[in-house]
């Protein structure tokens, strides 16, 4: 069984940093905890889009003044790609912007105002080596995820399981939303979960994503998370019972 697992960040850490000339900030949230809180010192994973969101600091309002919808993000930096966003996608404030780059290194971006220089914000990029794979279970009968972990994880058949892929780099993690390809070996021991989100008499409204299975097998299941861009595979075992 093999189906692609993304998210959404939420209820996670927000990491910032005030740019190099103290006139923005930089925020980036993750749906999971990190060590560091400082983005200036936190590395991000190559290969997908991250999206960072900016405010003014009081000396960047001195700067901007009524015009803060008017600041553009961009990169001089070979090989890094950087989508700002605009009014036209809602921004009333500094827009935010999302940056790719497919190459571990430090990469520089700049804000400006026409071609006046805001302020700009060095971030640094690792290639993953690991994917941790965080798994919420809910038993058969229970209302609510419990977090599980270690090597094994022992489960009832009938639990439906979730699970967020956080991308880690020399054994810590690092930021990233990425996109992972679970597959379930055996694959007939675990069938992908629908969320329904209305039944009516023209049909169900209902997605696979977010993605999550149920264990319908008693036995040995492996759930293996494979990074589709920097291929890197990590698997979780679990005990169905």
């Amino acid at each position: 069984m093999l189906f692609l697992l993304s998210f959404i960040a939420c209820k996670g850490d927000l990491l910032l940093t005030s740019g190099e000339l103290g006139r923005l900030n930089y925020v980036l949230e993750t749906n999971y905890k990190m060590e560091e809180f400082d983005l200036s010192e936190a590395k991000l994973a190559t290969g997908y889009p991250q999206r960072l969101s900016a405010n003014l600091t009081i000396s960047g309002w001195k700067v901007v003044d009524d015009k803060p919808f008017l600041v553009y993000h961009t990169t001089s930096d070979e090989g890094a790609f950087v989508d700002s966003e605009s009014i036209l996608d809602g921004e009333m404030g500094v827009p935010g912007f999302t940056i790719q780059v497919d190459a571990a290194g430090s990469y520089m971006i700049q804000s400006k105002l026409q071609d006046e220089l805001v302020d700009q914000i060095s971030l640094d990029f690792v290639k993953p080596d690991e994917v941790s794979v965080l798994s919420w279970v809910r038993g058969p009968e229970a209302e609510d995820f419990t977090e599980k972990e270690g090597a094994m994880i022992t489960v009832s058949v009938g639990s439906q399981a979730a699970f967020i892929p956080i991308p880690k780099f020399e054994g810590k993690r690092i930021i990233g939303d990425i996109e992972v390809e679970l597959t379930i070996d055996p694959p007939e021991a675990a069938v992908v979960g629908y969320n329904i989100e209305s039944v009516e008499e023209g049909g169900v409204n209902a997605s696979s994503n977010p993605a999550s299975i149920y264990f319908v097998q008693e036995g040995a299941v492996g759930v293996c998370a494979t990074d589709i861009v920097n291929e890197v595979t990590t698997c979780q075992d679990f005990t169905v019972e």
